[in-house]
């Protein structure tokens, strides 16, 4: 079995829909240059726009050969928000012929805690509004 939170195998950039919102490309403006919305001539409201940066059979390109994000510390939320070893990752891992990972409870417990916090300050609106 594998050790760890992670063992870079990189499937979740090549197996999953990996999505960017307006906010994502404010922090990472490689998203936008990598992957610019189509139809130029179509005027989207800036909240509305979505960049898919991965779908299943289309890795995302930030993905680099040795299995690891070229964008790692500035990624998506999506990307921040799937957890190692969580049940879409060890499916995966299994579809694709490889042992799961094991987490320490107490680690997994943590980053969930983490997680989820981190995804509810961003749910939440602003003040004022």
């Amino acid at each position: 079995m594998s050790i760890g939170p992670c063992d870079n195998c990189g499937l979740c950039c090549e197996g999953l829909i990996i999505e960017a919102d307006a906010v994502d490309v404010l922090r990472e403006p490689r998203i936008e240059e990598e992957y610019p919305l189509g139809k130029r001539h179509v005027r989207l409201p800036i909240l509305e726009a979505i960049w898919v940066l991965s779908t299943p059979g289309r890795p995302c390109a930030f993905l680099t050969n040795e299995k690891r994000c070229s964008i790692y510390p500035t990624r998506p939320l999506s990307c921040v928000a799937f957890l190692p070893g969580s049940p879409k990752c060890q499916e995966l891992r299994r579809d694709h012929g490889l042992l799961p990972v094991v987490l320490q409870p107490s680690v997994h417990r943590v980053l969930t805690e983490i997680m989820t916090a981190a995804i509810a300050a961003e749910a939440k609106p602003p003040d004022g509004m």
